[in-house]
């Protein structure tokens, strides 16, 4: 009888110590990363590239104040010889001009048992001004403007005969150009007139003086093209 009751109360003690314990605690819950932790990046794939600040500059113009000189073609022409030559002075925004500039004094003498002596003296100054409107790769997309301003005095042999021709012209047109590198722009033009005014004052005598004057202006399209090349700084 004694041998059973042991075995019982050893079963029901190891209930009681068993029941007893406590629960195993669950894992902590993940923490969101910090601030200070940058999250995990996916490398990208092989043969792609990554533009780290931007997208890369073309560096195929020139960097600030640069002069150019060029020589080409006022088409349709024979392309053996150029027949035109201008400079360029580009500035650092892409904004460029071509000056021109005319100070000249012709004198003719003939001499035929008496000197007579022709003068004419002309004083010129113009511009075309070239600006990028679109610039993709090598290429400019341009917008041009021309303005330019002469007089010419026509002096013969005699008195109370000069002749006096004035002239203005005012124009627009577009252009391409192509860098080949920052030295080297080859470029297509294409300029028409906008306003055209010529004036002639003509002595005939002392006290007898004729003006005659035209003044054209009209959105007309009927492109001047030139083909040319220049050399900068």
């Amino acid at each position: 009888m004694r041998i059973w009751i042991l075995p019982g109360i050893v079963s029901v003690l190891a209930g009681g110590i068993a029941s007893a314990q406590p629960a195993p605690s669950p894992p902590p819950p993940a923490t969101a990363p910090t601030a200070t932790e940058a999250p995990a990046t996916t490398p990208p794939p092989t043969g792609a590239s990554v533009a780290i600040g931007g997208p890369a500059t073309d560096a195929a113009r020139p960097t600030g104040l640069a002069f150019g000189i060029g020589l080409g073609y006022l088409l349709p022409t024979s392309l053996q010889t150029p027949n035109i030559t201008s400079v360029r002075v580009r500035l650092a925004s892409g904004l460029t001009f071509e000056p021109q500039l005319v100070v000249a004094n012709t004198s003719d003498k003939v001499d035929t048992g008496g000197t007579t002596t022709n003068k004419q003296t002309e004083l010129a100054i113009a511009t075309v001004a070239r600006y990028p409107l679109r610039v993709h790769r090598k290429v400019d997309l341009e917008l041009l403007g021309n303005a330019g301003i002469s007089t010419r005095l026509i002096n013969p042999s005699g008195a109370n005969n000069d002749r006096t021709i004035t002239t203005l012209d005012v124009g627009y047109g577009i252009g391409l150009g192509y860098w080949f590198t920052p030295h080297w722009n080859l470029s297509l033009s294409a300029s028409n007139p906008l306003l055209t005014y010529a004036r002639t004052r003509q002595e005939m005598t002392a006290d007898n003086v004729t003006v005659t004057s035209s003044t054209t202006i009209g959105l007309v399209f009927a492109p001047e093209v030139t083909l040319m090349i220049h050399l900068f700084d």
